[in-house]
């Protein structure tokens, strides 16, 4: 599409322009002229194209006798639409788009540097604020007779606002970026332009656009989807490197029945009562208490949630959810791992109990980032809907265990509650109405009496 042909040319000029200075890079400024000039011409053409042809709809729509029209227009109305004269409907594109390839090349040059001179320029206001920020956390600590600690734990001093947290935390992740990209073409001039064409979220959050809500939901249905499948799969079939092995067959047999009896597990939880919306995941933890409270202290395996704990199928889905937004990646191209994310919410969890932030005072956008790393919502949700399924998702995780552990319940396995709710949202999410996917609602609502969309 058009659409995306200028993000690979942006993308291109940002790159060729700093692989320039390389000796072996003397090709570069032909091949980005060849494809700023490529992609003009398959504009003009598009455009030309799309000026000639009618659309299909007004192709057939003058051979119906009472066409089909929108609410607010009358059939004579689109008729008359439809035979318009080529030279309007021409005169009219060219007033709004210009067809000339060349413009559209400087169109493009100009538009990239722009948008590079205003990345950079937000970069620097970022970072001025960010330095702000943590001198007021240093008078804070100075106020209170205790030095700000360096790096990710200074982040967690108090006298800031949620906002301001998050803030420092998004430039902590900008400048990891940066400094990636920095040294990729230092290093690796050659092979830049395909870091980013492969890795287009590695760019710090000036440079880049914020992601569609409703993509987000789609990838995390389908991640959960495809992880369903995965457990049945793995339940019923064993792995074809299991054959090589003649003497691991008991072994492949209890696998297959762990995960059997986890799959049925996991049904039966979902089919109590109560085990739907913001609060339904106190139902799932209640379940699983005598995992998540022991005696004696969890092991650094049950913390790193290795092993048999959580069947690899969940770990890999979760992943999948997780990285679907780019803001929960981090400064990772390939994806963030389940744990390496947890941490990072757990120490958001605990700034916000520790220093008894509102939740009513969190505005809509932070809100919505807050329980979008959760995997809490979608689209659609409302505010209201996201402040109750926070205000759960602390009191499981932070509140209550604190409690617990004070009146003798015993030590507490957060990474593995803060899993167990991952895993529940997702699931609710997907089942919501107001998921994007809505093929995949059609598969198992299409037997209801309602209709399912």
């Amino acid at each position: 599409s058009i659409k995306n042909n200028n993000k690979v040319v942006d993308t291109y000029l940002l790159s060729m322009t700093m692989m320039m200075y390389h000796r072996n890079c003397r090709t570069s400024l032909v091949f980005l002229a060849t494809t700023l000039f490529f992609s003009a011409c398959v504009r003009y053409v598009y455009v030309e194209a799309s000026v000639v042809v009618p659309p299909m709809a007004a192709r057939f729509t003058t051979k119906r006798v009472a066409p089909i029209a929108a609410p607010t227009t009358t059939a004579t109305e689109s008729v008359q639409k439809v035979a318009l004269p080529e030279e309007t409907q021409t005169s009219s594109e060219s007033s709004t788009t210009s067809l000339n390839p060349i413009l559209q090349l400087f169109s493009y040059v100009k538009d990239s540097v722009v948008n590079f001179k205003n990345g950079l320029s937000q970069m620097n206001t970022d970072h001025n604020r960010c330095n702000a920020i943590r001198a007021k956390q240093r008078k804070y600590a100075k106020d209170n007779c205790f030095a700000r600690p360096r790096g990710a734990k200074g982040i967690q001093t108090g006298g800031i606002s949620y906002e301001e947290y998050d803030f420092l935390k998004k430039g902590m992740v900008d400048r990891n970026k940066l400094f990636a990209v920095t040294m990729v073409a230092l290093c690796l001039p050659n092979y830049f332009v395909y870091y980013l064409w492969s890795f287009p979220d590695m760019l710090p959050s000036p440079f880049i656009q914020a992601k569609d809500p409703r993509e987000i939901s789609r990838e995390r249905c389908h991640a959960v989807i495809s992880t369903l499948l995965d457990l049945e799969k793995g339940a019923r079939v064993a792995p074809f490197a299991s054959k090589l092995n003649p003497f691991g067959k008991k072994s492949t047999e209890r696998a297959m029945e762990r995960l059997k009896q986890f799959g049925d597990m996991g049904c039966i939880d979902f089919e109590e009562d109560g085990a739907i919306g913001p609060s339904g995941g106190k139902i799932i933890l209640k379940k699983l208490k005598n995992e998540l409270y022991t005696k004696a202290a969890p092991s650094k395996q049950r913390i790193m949630l290795a092993g048999n704990l959580i069947p690899k199928q969940i770990m890999k889905g979760i992943g999948k959810a997780i990285s679907a937004d780019p803001l929960s990646k981090g400064s990772s191209p390939f994806g963030v791992g389940l744990v390496k994310h947890l941490e990072s919410v757990t120490l958001a969890d605990e700034f916000l109990v520790e220093q008894k932030i509102d939740i009513d005072s969190i505005d809509s956008l932070l809100l919505e980032q807050a329980c979008s790393a959760r995997l809490i919502g979608g689209p659609g949700w409302t505010d209201e809907e996201r402040k109750e399924g926070l205000l759960n998702w602390l009191e499981q995780t932070e509140i209550l265990p604190k409690e617990e552990s004070q009146n003798g319940a015993g030590y507490f396995n957060g990474n593995l509650a803060r899993a167990a709710l991952m895993c529940y949202h997702a699931v609710d999410g997907t089942r919501d109405s107001r998921a994007d996917s809505r093929l995949l609602r059609v598969m198992y609502q299409g037997q209801m009496k309602d209709t399912a969309l």
